[in-house]
């Protein structure tokens, strides 16, 4: 999953399961936790530490870097990867923002999906085109990211129709189409330049 591997990630045969997952063996299985670890904080430092958002009605203008972070692992280190990072990063902003976890977040799983849709495939950080499929397939995970909280606050938290798409579904992907689209390549290209410059283990 790795833009290590621009060239081959096109034209290899197809991958085993384990190793779309960055899991083929424990050397990899050990970079992939850290990934999921490394990404885990820094999603927690950005939603500790939110970019300021300006809401007008139900729609909320700004950026989350904290979404592009979950897409970058995922895209760098498969669904599995993305996954995770998004589930333990949101479990991690809850033990700051409000004191506790919740023993199972939907909105962690919400977050983790994110990363998961991106990570389904393959990308060259150093091709435009690529890059622009990054994007596709991250505000496609910010879609369905923002469909789940909002199913589940209408049928499971049992909140009211227009409150679930004001407060939850709209501002979700106002906020969270303009930061992949934008960020995620912008973090992508920046995380070429500097695995070029730093040896990185994953």
């Amino acid at each position: 999953m790795s833009e290590n591997e621009p060239i081959e990630s096109e034209t290899s045969p197809e991958k085993s399961v384990k190793e779309k997952l960055c899991l083929q063996n424990t050397i990899a299985v050990m970079y992939t936790l850290l990934a999921v670890l490394f990404a885990a904080v820094l999603y927690m430092f950005f939603e500790v530490n939110p970019m300021p958002i300006l809401a007008v009605g139900f729609f909320s203008l700004g950026l989350a870097p904290a979404l592009a972070v979950i897409a970058i692992v995922g895209a760098i280190r498969g669904p599995l990867a993305g996954f995770l990072a998004g589930y333990i990063g949101e479990q991690l902003s809850s033990i700051f923002l409000s004191g506790g976890i919740i023993a199972f977040s939907m909105y962690g799983v919400a977050i983790g999906f994110l990363g998961l849709v991106v990570g389904l495939t393959t990308y060259d950080f150093t091709s435009g085109r690529s890059l622009a499929k990054l994007s596709v397939l991250s505000a496609i995970g910010v879609i369905f990211a923002a469909l789940i909280t909002t199913v589940v606050g209408l049928y499971v938290e049992q909140v009211a129709v227009l409150v679930a798409i004001g407060l939850q579904l709209l501002p979700f992907l106002t906020i969270g189409l303009p930061t992949v689209i934008l960020l995620t390549p912008l973090f992508a290209r920046f995380w070429d330049i500097m695995s070029d410059k730093i040896p990185w283990p994953w």
